[in-house]
């Protein structure tokens, strides 16, 4: 025992080394996961043999003893093959195997940075060594993943892109302050930009039966609360990972104003958000999203506001909230939301509105467009937020994130009615609600 942990004790000085610790690293890689090479370099010694000789499975390792058997075989073979040829009397120019023995691989197991994504997925929360290199890996993979489903579409697993998203998007939860390394790394603009490529691919792709034939089924409730079944393509479900994550790093101001720089051919966030409200399970990611963005802290918040205008964003946000041209019963339908998620979508809705007339260089003409519409006045004064979850103000994931995981009914700020009662308000067909007091969503009462 003692002789073990003077060995790794004196490998971790060697890895530590500042000249040729990195190439002992690599070194050692070539046998060992990367967890253990990183303990060996922590030390101490006793800890790396009590590890060796431990069953563990976790993001950063998964050891076993069946793999610590085979390599013990492969390093006494190759030790039995150098004496053997020393034994010759000849001077051997010996050096270890280029390629890693590979019995600490996992077969269809993602590795990125040290990290095992599936294994971090089960458990987000586990305490990483070095999360900003898993981040930096995942971010480098998963757009390399997405422009290679344009260009190799057999040759790729169309299940990788939605893997590391949601590892991003897991990851960034945990760690919200890595959401700023992605700004200054430069991959905001090419998210925006593999997100409308998807966009228009699927564009392009709506009318071939090949899309089809590799498309996901996927469950919504209608407006009566029975579950239909509808399809998503590869290209809809690429396109909402990019969604995904694009909500989650909008919570960062370094990537909100990140989003508002464009170029000449660069495809202008605030439209492709607009666009994404209409897509199948992206309706409160995409408003979600846009809030965020035009948040008071973002110093680019104007020229987002300004690309609003230009396509005519508050007129959809009006149009959503307007029940008599179908706002209600014509926009569940249209976007398959349930009863909560079109309550949810307005709630959204308003806010936005809110956010852009905020003061700022186009405050006056978005007011005025708003004031002028008669669906602006009968929601402007409520308190909406009564018709979000009850955490939903505080949680990383925000809104959507919270409706995704949910596998229950939401619980809202508001207590809940007695079950005699209707879940949700119901909007009058013809004449806008009065706009005295809040409403409560859960009794359908209103409050002074």
């Amino acid at each position: 025992m003692q002789q073990r942990a003077a060995a790794a004790s004196l490998l971790g000085k060697l890895a530590g080394q500042p000249m040729h610790g990195p190439r002992v690293a690599i070194t050692l890689a070539r046998f060992l996961p990367d967890g253990l090479v990183s303990a060996i370099r922590d030390g101490p010694g006793e800890a790396v043999v009590s590890s060796l000789e431990q069953t563990t499975e976790t993001p950063e390792l998964v050891w076993t003893p069946a793999m610590a058997a085979s390599l013990s075989a492969q390093l006494s073979t190759m030790a039995a093959d150098l004496y053997q040829e020393q034994m010759k009397g000849r001077l051997v120019d010996w050096d270890v195997p280029e390629q890693p023995s590979g019995q600490h691989v996992m077969k269809d197991e993602p590795q990125v940075g040290g990290i095992y994504v599936r294994l971090f997925l089960k458990d987000p929360k586990f305490p990483l060594r070095n999360p900003k290199r898993f981040l930096e890996g995942l971010l480098d993979q998963y757009v390399s993943s997405v422009a290679a489903t344009h260009y190799e579409a057999n040759a790729v697993d169309p299940e990788l892109p939605l893997l590391l998203s949601a590892a991003l998007v897991s990851l960034l939860r945990v760690h919200p302050a890595l959401a700023d390394h992605v700004g200054y790394l430069g991959y905001v603009p090419k998210l925006v930009a593999a997100m409308a490529y998807e966009g228009r691919r699927e564009t392009m792709a709506s009318g071939q039966d090949t899309s089809r034939a590799q498309a996901e089924p996927i469950e919504h409730d209608n407006s009566d609360g029975v579950p239909e079944t509808t399809v998503q393509t590869p290209q809809e479900r690429v396109r909402l990972s990019c969604l995904r994550v694009l909500h989650q790093l909008a919570s960062s101001t370094t990537c909100a104003e990140a989003m508002a720089a464009t170029s000449a051919g660069t495809p202008q966030v605030v439209a492709l958000l607009m666009k994404a409200i209409g897509w199948q399970g992206g309706s409160i990611l995409a408003l979600e999203t846009l809030k965020r963005v035009v948040g008071a802290g973002n110093r680019a918040r104007d020229a987002l506001v300004a690309q609003g205008l230009k396509v005519g964003l508050v007129d959809v946000l009006l149009g959503i909230l307007d029940w008599r041209a179908g706002g209600r019963q014509g926009l569940c339908n249209q976007m398959k939301w349930n009863e909560s998620e079109a309550s949810i979508g307005r709630v959204l809705a308003v806010e936005v509105l809110h956010a852009f007339a905020t003061e700022g260089a186009h405050c006056a003409k978005v007011r005025e467009i708003l004031n002028s519409s008669d669906v602006w006045s009968a929601y402007k004064d409520q308190k909406h937020d009564l018709f979000l979850p009850s955490n939903a103000q505080t949680s990383a994931a925000g809104v959507a994130g919270l409706i995704e995981s949910s596998s229950s009914r939401l619980t809202y700020a508001l207590t809940a009615a007695p079950s005699s009662q209707p879940a949700l308000v119901r909007l009058p067909s013809s004449s806008p609600p009065p706009s005295t007091g809040p409403v409560n969503p859960a009794s359908g009462r209103r409050h002074s």
